[in-house]
């Protein structure tokens, strides 16, 4: 099975994925991004009222191949 490496980047900070996940597509691949991003928003989100995080896939050595993103924008309504 294909080997993909999942970076992460959260409000402009980076983070290259060092240990590979198995996956026998991009397409699994992407879900596994599409997962990823939701656990984090499930527990990471509630702590602020702005937050961007996107997830690149790429194989060994290669440029990304795919890029999810979730962002979260909170703002108060005056009135």
């Amino acid at each position: 099975m294909p080997l993909y490496f999942f970076d992460r980047s959260e409000d402009g900070e980076f983070s290259r994925g060092d240990y590979p996940i198995e996956c026998a597509s991009v397409d699994e691949a992407r879900r596994e991004a599409v997962r990823a991003l939701a656990e984090i928003a499930k527990e990471e989100f509630p702590n602020g009222d702005r937050r961007q995080i996107a997830i690149q896939i790429r194989e060994d050595g290669g440029p990304p191949i795919l890029s999810a993103s979730l962002s979260l924008r909170v703002e108060t309504e005056s009135g």
